[in-house]
């Protein structure tokens, strides 16, 4: 999911990284997965939408009434958490829902977005190179 922008590029492997490990988690390790779910969404988001601000994103509204429905899904998940009202298959719903949603949105949004801010920042369009590894079977 490279897209040509080294802080959101970042910001995408960190958030994969955050959801598989709430795939990943056990009843001891789901609350303290999904508050770091949405401690990197809440800043993940935030950068976005200072690099919205900043260059004067066309299409702002939209992307960010998409930030606020995944935020407010995360939130009611961590508040019902808390207070033990879900439990770990409902967690990791929320995680493949997370896994599921994201990269229609990368593809979507945020591809604009690079592009985006590309053009502004370095009057250019992103650029990634990718190298096709062929990886050998283990017997």
């Amino acid at each position: 999911m490279l897209l040509g922008h080294a802080p959101m590029d970042a910001a995408h492997e960190e958030f994969v990284e955050v959801v598989t490990a709430l795939a990943g988690c056990t009843q001891h390790t789901a609350l303290a997965c999904l508050r770091a779910v949405r401690a990197h969404l809440l800043s993940h988001f935030a950068v976005e939408q200072e690099w919205m601000q900043k260059t004067d994103f066309p299409a702002a509204d939209c992307h960010l009434d998409e930030h606020q429905r995944v935020l407010d899904a995360v939130e009611k998940v961590n508040a019902l958490a808390a207070v033990g009202e879900v439990g770990l298959q409902d967690i990791k719903r929320l995680a493949q829902a997370l896994a599921d949603w994201f990269p229609g949105h990368a593809d979507y949004m945020d591809s604009a977005l690079s592009a985006w801010v590309n053009k502004k920042m370095h009057g250019g369009a992103p650029v990634v190179l990718r190298r096709h590894v062929q990886v050998a079977e283990v017997a």
